[in-house]
């Protein structure tokens, strides 16, 4: 089969299975393995009285530096094992899986979409638990509206972080790019935080993940637009929002698209105290969750489509297969 055809194969497979059937058992989950290392990693910095800044900033590089490299390496080192010795076929197969692994979509519906459902029940309760899953804010005293929000702004927020950016970092270096992206933004989601415990060990860590989705939160707004478009939604108020409100959130990255999103929908996304975006009153339709999923999904596959296939047919498969020959070499397999 000739290599293009595997470039267009194995992306798609791995859309086809995380539409289709969402997200491995954690127990097999990478990501979940990557979590446990940096947790472990993190759990042997020694936090002492006075505090030690420039000492737990130098090991805080290390807490991500480390996994980093070794799930980039094994993956890699991984693969090229199995296209040497079990052919191209099996390889291709075990991108796509792995790959699949490395961006969600269906799990960011999964974990909003039952909230429309509690929310036309007028079950607040069951919406809260739900939407405590996937935000760190204490959302026990949040409102119907709110609740709305929460999860609307997660799935507009998550849109960059894990479906867009493993997606760039795939196509332009194949597993190795979209590995480093996922480590980092798991880190990020672990210790990248400003408190007492993580703010000198986490620094790095925030800064790299900041970095890595710089390009991507700006390139995802114009894709945002033309998915709003394609649902007759107002996609000229979504690059006006996002120019106005982009700059409201502590991240210079998480404010495009959750800030495009509220716009073309004619909603607002407020999190009391720290940001409000859009126009109006915050929404207590949930509806409104329903279309922001179907925002992400749109604009997920547009991106897919537009920049993914390409850049991984022409640039990213040729990368990763040079990567793997290069560590076959330092093993002595080629």
């Amino acid at each position: 089969m000739d290599l293009w055809l595997y470039a267009i194969i194995i992306p798609l497979v791995a859309l086809v299975i995380d539409l289709a059937l969402g997200e491995p058992p954690n127990r097999v989950h990478p990501v979940v393995w990557m979590g446990k290392l940096i947790g472990a990693l993190d759990g042997m910095v020694p936090r002492e009285e006075p505090r030690r800044t420039r000492k737990e900033k130098a090991l805080g590089v290390l807490v991500i530096l480390m996994p980093i490299i070794v799930f980039v390496l094994g993956f890699t080192i991984l693969l090229a094992l199995m296209r040497l010795w079990l052919g191209m076929l099996v390889w291709a197969a075990a991108c796509a899986m792995i790959f699949k692994t490395l961006f969600a979509i269906r799990a960011l519906e999964t974990h909003t979409a039952p909230m429309v459902d509690d929310l036309k029940r007028d079950d607040l309760d069951a919406a809260r638990k739900k939407v405590s899953m996937v935000v760190s804010r204490d959302v026990n005293k949040l409102d119907r509206a709110h609740v709305i929000s929460c999860a609307a702004e997660t799935v507009s927020e998550n849109l960059v972080d894990s479906v867009l950016s493993p997606m760039l970092y795939f196509g332009l270096t194949g597993i190795p790019g979209a590995t480093f992206l996922r480590v980092t933004n798991t880190g990020d989601g672990m210790i990248g935080y400003l408190n007492e415990k993580h703010r000198y060990v986490g620094w790095f860590t925030a800064r790299l993940d900041d970095c890595a989705h710089f390009l991507v939160a700006r390139l995802s707004v114009p894709f945002i637009m033309l998915s709003l478009a394609m649902l007759r939604k107002d996609w000229r108020n979504a690059w006006r929002t996002a120019l106005r409100d982009r700059r409201q959130t502590s991240s210079p990255n998480k404010g495009w698209p959750m800030a495009a999103v509220a716009g073309g929908l004619r909603v607002r996304f407020e999190k009391t105290g720290y940001y409000n975006m859009g126009d109006g009153e915050v929404s207590s339709d949930p509806l409104v969750i329903r279309d922001t999923i179907r925002v992400m999904k749109l604009t997920a596959v547009l991106f897919f489509v537009v920049f993914l296939l390409p850049l991984f047919t022409f640039i990213g498969i040729h990368v990763q297969l040079y990567l793997e020959d290069v560590l076959l070499g330092l093993l002595g397999l080629r």
